[in-house]
């Protein structure tokens, strides 16, 4: 619970920078350009996963239990993403290049390539740092890096600058974030550069399963852009681009679980399966509960929140928005399930899982991107993307579920899902009916007040039903003002938290 205090509340920070980021760089940008952008962001992604190797979720599990693993292996997996890294680049521009991308447009990604290779290395140190619970430095890292970021791109984007000089900024942070982490994981992790074949060897053949994953995951979050620039236009990869950055918002927890929640379930799966199955079905009650009104709320004011952070001119992607809301419910639970199951040893269900939807998003998007164009108009391709990426959410969220079986639920989960979707219906019949009573969100104003009454009866329903209990919260908020109390240094460290503080978490 202090770890994850410490990483959601950097987490807040650098996410409001990039918030305040999604909201300037469309509008300076207008749909065209903050479409190129969004595309070679995307294609560079697409391609720079490979480099990652899986190596991040792997060291997660298993240095979580093996404090000196990671030092068998990271100097020669080091030197093997440096030599990806250039056939990687030297691969983007043959394909660029095939394709006809426009010189700016090619060289931005492949310096978005170069910015890739340094954020897949410092999400392994990060790794090292989450599995031995040192997480304070990293906190710190998270919102210079940040700062550094955003103040870059801001200067750039006011000066105007060529579309390439976006790339700076993010190569420069990704830069001073590897330095720091370096002497970080030295320190608190005793890492150590050396070069061992068979280790390595041994550790990229355990992490295949998290590569796979990674990579099939990718293809969901990357390749669909690329689909989308190629078949349709950049025009749309900026619509699409742009309410992604709002939904995207919605995700500020989904990092936090990858973080804390592997490494805790590894060690309760390690002692007591049971352990592990209690902490499964608070972490799935915790984000439905937190995750739900965000989303609804998103999904209900999609034109008001368009208008109100991106502008007019995004308008038609309005729909597009409205359709990715309910994504991000889905995905915090696939990421709660999938975390158990590689706590459980059953990577491969995760992995198999992942590919599925790999290879159905990119059939989806060809097959619908052409038509929904033509029927729609501007952000029709977008709404086909959109479609298909809510799809494959859905069956890997019902594969996972079903692959845990009735362990992922118990009666008081059951019944606070089936309070939270009653309440959901009630607000968004409260909603349409104030929209018949003449707040009509086409106004802004009024559109921001019919919100308001949205939230506050959800917020009213909720606790009503009890859905979300709330001497729960309480207990959450009294645990957060005291986490830096001293503790009796005579006690040990309890095996796992007690029932009520993981409840309240």
């Amino acid at each position: 619970m202090r770890n994850a205090v410490k990483l959601g509340g950097s987490l807040m920070v650098t996410y409001g920078i990039a918030f305040a980021l999604q909201v300037l760089m469309p509008r300076i940008l207008g749909p065209m350009g903050y479409g190129q952008y969004n595309w070679a962001n995307g294609f560079s992604g697409a391609f720079f996963v490979l480099s990652a190797m899986g190596l991040d979720v792997y060291i997660r599990k298993e240095v979580a239990v093996r404090k000196d693993h990671a030092s068998e292996f990271f100097g020669g997996t080091l030197l093997l993403q440096l030599g990806m890294a250039l056939g990687l680049i030297g691969a983007m521009l043959l394909v660029m290049r095939a394709g006809g991308e426009p010189p700016e447009v090619q060289l931005l990604a492949l310096l978005l390539g170069t910015y890739q290779f340094f954020f897949r290395l410092n999400a392994i140190l990060a790794a090292v740092l989450h599995a031995r619970e040192k997480v304070d430095g990293l906190s710190v890292a998270h919102v210079v890096m940040k700062c550094l970021n955003g103040s870059g791109l801001v200067l750039v984007l006011l000066l105007g600058a060529p579309l390439p000089w976006l790339a700076a900024p993010f190569i420069g942070a990704e830069i001073v974030k590897a330095v720091f982490l370096f002497h970080l994981t030295r320190k608190h992790a005793e890492l150590k550069l050396r070069l061992d074949a068979r280790s390595t060897v041994t550790a990229l053949t355990a992490a295949l399963p998290f590569f796979i994953n990674e990579a099939a995951l990718a293809t969901n979050g990357r390749v669909d852009v690329s689909i989308l620039g190629m078949v349709a236009n950049k025009t749309e990869v900026g619509y699409y681009g742009a309410v992604w950055g709002i939904a995207g918002m919605t995700m500020l927890l989904s990092p936090i679980l990858g973080w804390v929640l592997l490494p805790m379930m590894s060690r309760a799966a390690a002692t007591s399966q049971e352990e592990s199955t209690r902490i499964l079905r608070l972490g799935l009650e915790g984000v439905v509960s937190v995750s739900v009104p965000v989303t609804l709320a998103l999904a209900l004011g999609s034109e008001t929140w368009v208008r109100l952070l991106i502008g007019e001119e995004y308008l038609p992607a309005a729909p597009v928005l409205r359709l990715l809301a309910p994504i991000f419910v889905l995905t915090y639970v696939a990421t709660v399930c999938g975390s158990w199951l590689m706590a459980a040893n059953r990577t491969w269900t995760v992995t198999r899982t992942s590919i599925l939807a790999a290879v159905l998003n990119p059939v989806l998007n060809l097959l619908l991107i052409p038509p929904f164009l033509r029927w729609l108009g501007p952000a029709g391709g977008a709404s086909a993307t959109a479609i298909t990426l809510a799809t494959c959410e859905v069956l890997v969220t019902i594969i996972l579920v079903y692959a845990i079986g009735s362990r992922a639920w118990d009666a008081r989960s059951l019944a606070v899902l089936g309070k939270t979707l009653g309440v959901c219906a009630s607000v968004t019949a409260v909603h349409l009916l104030l929209g018949q009573l003449g707040l009509d969100e086409r106004d802004l104003v009024r559109g921001l007040a019919r919100l308001v009454v949205d939230g506050t009866v959800y917020l009213s329903l909720i606790l009503l039903t009890g859905a979300v209990r709330k001497d729960e919260v309480l207990g959450l908020v009294r645990m957060v003002r005291n986490r830096r109390k001293p503790q009796a240094a005579a006690e040990p460290p309890p095996s796992g938290p007690p029932s009520s503080e993981v409840r309240a978490a």
